[in-house]
């Protein structure tokens, strides 16, 4: 017997866009969904009572609720996953960690933000050393997108490196290899971009994954270590003359360049 198309009654479900929150969840995880703060912060929120589910205080963070039926309040004031989004481009110095706070008394890119009045968080990482383009956004549906493997939206780094990498190392790195965990990776462009008088190479690497610290590894692989490394583009969205620890709010129109592929 047949099974009738998904979606179709008796059919298996739709399937489920990248970022679409679906089903019951907790509280404290709808919040941070919802772009409203964090999750370790809508927990403080609702153990101190600001938080009501259908209009009774829930104290409770992993209390469970359905986010398309149910209705939530916070001091009073209605949340949803339809919330004002906010979208910045980041150039994030070197220097600088993606982590909200640091133990360590490190410098976080939220210390850039200054006057930024609602809660983001970072789409992707940028390691400690390296610089260039960091979306921060408290939409969920768009940091899904811009990370599922699914989307294969591509981020483009300009790497120098140690060396001048020969052909077959060039290869390597299109083709794929493997990394020191053994993963492989997927195939990427690369393209020599010059090489410096102290005898490093520039490269341009366009990934469409976003490993721990890809880059540096896959370079490492090949017997040449990154000295420097800057996200210079994501999707079609490019870094521009963004100033290294500026920010600025992107409109609809670039933040549609963020999904779409490069030409």
């Amino acid at each position: 017997m047949t099974r009738p198309p998904r979606g179709a009654p008796g059919g298996r479900p739709p399937k489920q866009a990248p970022g679409e929150l679906k089903g019951r969840v907790s509280l404290a995880r709808a919040l941070s969904k919802f772009g409203v703060c964090s999750r370790a912060e809508a927990s403080r929120w609702i153990e101190a009572g600001r938080v009501a589910l259908n209009g009774h205080v829930v104290r409770f963070p992993e209390r469970r609720l359905d986010p398309r039926a149910d209705r939530v309040t916070v001091d009073g004031r209605l949340v949803s996953d339809t919330s004002e989004r906010l979208v910045l481009a980041l150039h994030k110095p070197a220097g600088y960690i993606t982590s909200r706070t640091d133990p360590g008394g490190r410098a976080t890119v939220y210390e850039l933000l200054g006057d930024v009045a609602r809660w983001v968080f970072p789409v992707g990482r940028l390691d400690r050393d390296s610089a260039g383009l960091l979306v921060m956004t408290n939409d969920h549906r768009l940091g899904e997108r811009l990370t599922s493997p699914e989307c294969h939206v591509p981020k483009t780094y300009h790497a120098r490196v140690a060396g001048v990498p020969d052909a077959a190392s060039l290869r390597a790195l299109r083709d794929g290899l493997p990394l020191d965990d053994g993963i492989l990776t997927r195939p990427a462009r690369v393209r020599p971009l010059g090489t410096s008088k102290d005898g490093s190479t520039w490269l341009e690497i366009v990934l469409t994954e976003g490993k721990n610290r890809q880059v540096r590894r896959m370079c490492a692989a090949i017997g040449h270590d990154v000295i420097d490394l800057v996200r210079v583009r994501i999707g079609a969205l490019g870094l521009g003359e963004l100033a290294p620890g500026r920010w600025r709010a992107l409109d609809a129109g670039e933040i549609a360049l963020l999904t779409r592929r490069p030409r």
